[in-house]
């Protein structure tokens, strides 16, 4: 049922009821996703200063899934609902539209992340959705667990090793889309040990390892046919801060 879990990710930011503060959705979207979407992530802060983050939202009205193998079947989406959420940082709260954060298929909404932190530091983000779907006239429900989007807050001049002027980088994997073999170039401030790891759209992590890098430019060779076929996210993690960018994978 991979392409039914893929709607999940729609419904990422989208739970506390109790925030006073709501957005408005943009209904002029009309292709199912969110934006902005994992690979361009969610905006950084800065310590002490006010933090707004504005997610927009549109859930499909239905998805294909393989009942049986080789038998796609398709199914409307009754709602995506966020049922909890941890990660955020101090100070900062969220509040969804619709106020009661359930996503009807089919509707668009939007997520307000919004406050003011005095801690510096990455913050990963952990959703666990659900997604009703109705099969045959019986409702289905799926649980999933998201995990590859994160706030990056820091101080004025964090980022930037003083000692040497490098800062912790990563460029987009290449060739992007690729089919066998693909490379990532990352840079360092220092050496050390940066933890490498790939999520499928659904947030579940198909592969990790641990390097152990140069301070300065390095690179990681990906066979690429060791995945199957698809949208991945990948991301770097050092000293606390994680970059993520997507990957696709084709075959010829």
């Amino acid at each position: 049922m991979k392409k039914f879990l893929l709607v999940c990710a729609v419904a990422l930011f989208a739970f506390n009821p109790s925030a006073s503060a709501q957005c408005v959705p943009n209904t002029t979207i009309t292709q199912p996703g969110i934006t902005p979407d994992s690979a361009t992530g969610l905006a950084s802060g800065i310590s002490g200063q006010l933090y707004t983050q504005v997610m927009q939202i549109r859930v499909p009205a239905d998805t294909v899934v393989e009942l049986i193998p080789g038998v796609p079947v398709t199914v409307p989406i009754t709602s995506i609902t966020l049922t909890s959420f941890t990660g955020l940082p101090p100070g900062i709260t969220y509040t969804c539209t619709p106020s009661n954060c359930v996503f009807p298929g089919g509707s668009n909404g939007c997520v307000l992340i919004s406050g003011t932190t005095n801690v510096a530091g990455n913050y990963p983000l952990t959703a666990i959705i659900s997604t009703v779907a109705s099969v045959f006239g019986n409702p289905v429900t799926q649980v999933d667990t998201l995990s590859y989007y994160s706030i990056d807050i820091s101080n004025a001049t964090t980022g930037i090793d003083e000692s040497t002027g490098l800062n912790f980088s990563m460029d987009q994997n290449s060739p992007n889309p690729c089919n066998e073999n693909t490379g990532i170039r990352y840079s360092l401030p220092s050496s050390g040990e940066v933890d490498f790891r790939i999520f499928n759209l659904i947030g579940k992590e198909v592969y990790r390892s641990l390097l152990n890098a140069e301070q300065g430019i390095n690179e990681l060779r990906l066979d690429s046919r060791d995945f199957a076929p698809g949208v991945y996210m990948y991301t770097m993690t050092f000293n606390g801060e994680t970059l993520s960018k997507r990957m696709v994978i084709s075959r010829k």
